[in-house]
């Protein structure tokens, strides 16, 4: 094709890499010297069809492994992959010393939002916000579901204050969402809660309470709101938005 030229070959022989008479690619070789015999060519036949079985294993194995690692209604991360991801990123980040933010988020009244417009609007709503995160976060960042209508993020290399500026991004984005129901449109706010390693807290298990404990005083305080641990730590919570 025009992006890929072959000079200098005599013959070119391109085999269908299918699977239970389905295509899955093609084989293309391309050789200097005369015609492959018909022997080598039945050879470079079989090759094709054990090369289709590989690629579909592969892609069944890659398949496997996105469900165990994802969400399978939002498609971020799953909590137990969360789990492994913090315990890894607040090693990095102790060996490094560096910091490390966590910012968890609960949709408010979000059991009102199932009760009165149905359970297949609220999994809508979850995944418009896993989306909106999806987006927001870097790629060197971990944006997780971590349970129910609570999602969590984790900001490498982040102080106190991006985290929050960030935290705050993501209300603010969650707030011009227009949700739509058989009842008409609506719209839903996010609280959320910021603490980081190693300010906030040393170990995987002090971090997570910690960014809980700012959320619950998020929740508290009225919602629609970001609270960081520091904040209610030292009483110098900030107004409300």
């Amino acid at each position: 094709d025009d992006l890929t030229r072959l000079r200098g070959y005599k013959w070119l022989l391109v085999l269908p890499l299918s699977l239970h008479h389905k295509p899955r690619g093609t084989l293309v070789v391309a050789g200097k010297g005369e015609i492959a015999a018909p022997e080598r060519q039945a050879l470079l036949k079989v090759l094709a069809n054990q090369i289709a079985v590989s690629l579909d294993n592969a892609r069944m194995y890659q398949a496997v492994e996105s469900l165990a690692t994802t969400d399978g209604l939002t498609g971020l991360y799953n909590r137990r992959t969360f789990q492994q991801r913090i315990e890894e990123m607040r090693e990095r980040a102790h060996r490094q010393n560096r910091t490390l933010a966590l910012i968890l988020c609960d949709i408010d009244h979000f059991k009102k939002i199932n009760d009165t417009r149905g359970h297949l609007v609220g999994d809508e709503v979850l995944r418009q916000i896993a989306k909106l995160l999806g987006e927001t976060v870097r790629k060197v960042d971990v944006a997780a579901r971590y349970g129910g209508e609570e999602f969590a993020i984790l900001l490498e290399a982040t102080e106190e204050e991006g985290a929050r500026l960030l935290a705050e991004r993501i209300r603010q984005e969650t707030e011009k969402l227009h949700m739509q129901s058989e009842k008409g449109p609506f719209f839903c706010t996010l609280s959320l809660g910021v603490a980081t390693f190693p300010g906030d807290g040393l170990t995987t298990l002090e971090l997570i309470a910690r960014a809980d404990a700012a959320l619950y005083a998020a929740k508290h305080k009225g919602r629609n709101r970001v609270v960081c641990y520091r904040e209610i730590s030292d009483g110098t919570a900030r107004p409300a938005a």
